[in-house]
């Protein structure tokens, strides 16, 4: 799309579609009904390990509803109701808030499991556990106001990109913003903004009040429904904004914005598993006739690739996560090199056994590997795991001071 398209032009997209829930009303209107939220508790008895074992479950559930995601651009209305069943939306908000507190690795693991069944539920689901990020900086009483309930899904997008005017105790804010994965089925936005003196906040909005525009229109990742959406004039309170964590600020451990960042490396991780399962069933089922002699060794080869990536994250991951507990700061910038290598490995990988396979990789409704390599690709492109990662963390290794927050 030519980003310079008068906004006028754009198509917007009909939220009352049956994965919606109509006539949801705005923030200030829930606030309005707010007397008082009690603290609320998780289901009884709920550890982390039953979240990874109910996403476990429900990912198994997901490659036969796979094609369906795609070909809608959106997670369907039950899916959704499954994956807030599983526990894990709420699996980064303390127990006070109704959380469980999975570690780093234990919410990568989580989202690499999704994305082997469906990537673009992996994706979303990685997203929307970004709203904990509101919860490092926002009074407890404002997060219980915004997010009575603990599974409500947040679409994030957290560059300022926004415009704001000073009015009667908040903002009238405007903009556009890009690729906000899972949109169509947000029930909240957090909308990255600069203030009148030009300081970057963010925003909790209520989905239903900001209008999706029909962009997202891609390789790969289709079902995530990252499509622009914008508002005009659009007030909200001081108070549902706040200032954007910093990466390393003393915050609750669960609760740190780079913390949350790490999750995002599961993706290509169960994306190449989905692959690499695939191919290994059509190559069984052929028996002796490979389609060339080499095919053994060169499945095996991308199953090293996988390999390597999934022990260099989670290997990372786990020593990150034992020297913030230990009041220690980890290296900086090594869980970002680990999950770029992770997308380049994965990638490699995929597109290994899609070539391996041969013309069977071609039929979607057959095979995910096509699905599963455009998928890899586009998840690729996020700023968070790019190439230019790579530049940042050499400049680092050189003693530079790269200003990159995905480090």
């Amino acid at each position: 799309m030519n980003r310079t398209e008068p906004m006028n032009r754009m198509k917007p997209m009909d939220r009352t579609k049956p994965t919606d829930r109509p006539d949801r009303p705005s923030l200030e209107d829930e606030r309005m009904t707010v007397v008082e939220l009690p603290p609320r508790a998780p289901e009884s008895g709920l550890t982390a390990d039953d979240v990874l074992e109910r996403v476990r479950a429900y990912a198994a559930t997901l490659p036969a509803r796979a094609p369906e995601v795609e070909r809608q651009g959106r997670i369907p209305a039950d899916l959704l109701d499954g994956l807030r069943a599983t526990g894990l939306l709420r699996a980064a908000l303390p127990p006070a808030l109704g959380g469980v507190e999975l570690t780093a690795p234990q919410l990568t693991r989580a989202v690499d499991l999704l994305a082997e069944g469906d990537a673009s539920v992996g994706w979303c689901a990685a997203v929307a556990l970004n709203a904990s990020l509101a919860v490092v900086s926002l009074p407890a009483e404002v997060f219980a106001e915004l997010f009575p309930d603990p599974d409500l899904i947040t679409a994030t997008v957290l560059p300022p990109l926004g415009r704001s005017a000073a009015h009667d105790g908040g903002y009238l804010l405007s903009g556009r913003w890009p690729s906000a994965s899972g949109i169509t089925h947000a029930d909240r936005v957090l909308a990255g903004f600069l203030t009148p003196d030009g300081a970057p906040r963010v925003a909790v909005l209520n989905a239903a009040d900001v209008r999706v525009l029909d962009t997202w229109h891609t390789t790969g990742l289709r079902g995530t429904g990252s499509h622009d959406f914008e508002v005009t004039d659009l007030f909200v309170p001081d108070r549902h904004t706040f200032t954007p964590p910093a990466a390393g600020a003393p915050q609750p451990l669960h609760l740190r914005a780079d913390n949350l960042a790490l999750k995002m490396a599961g993706v290509p991780l169960g994306i190449a598993r989905s692959a690499l399962s695939c191919a290994r069933e059509l190559l069984t089922a052929r028996g002796p006739a490979l389609p060339r002699p080499s095919a053994p060794a060169e499945l095996a080869h991308a199953e090293a690739l996988i390999g390597a990536a999934d022990a260099y994250v989670y290997t990372t991951l786990d020593r990150a996560w034992a020297a913030q507990a230990a009041g220690r700061a980890p290296e900086r910038g090594t869980a970002a090199l680990a999950r770029q290598y992770a997308h380049r490995a994965c990638r490699e990988a995929v597109q290994h056994l899609y070539d391996l396979v041969g013309a069977a990789a071609v039929y979607t409704e057959r095979t995910p590997l096509d699905r599963c390599l455009r998928d890899v690709v586009t998840a690729g492109r996020h700023v968070a795991s790019a190439e230019r990662i790579l530049d940042a963390v050499g400049e680092l290794r050189l003693g530079g001071d790269p200003s990159s927050p995905h480090l």
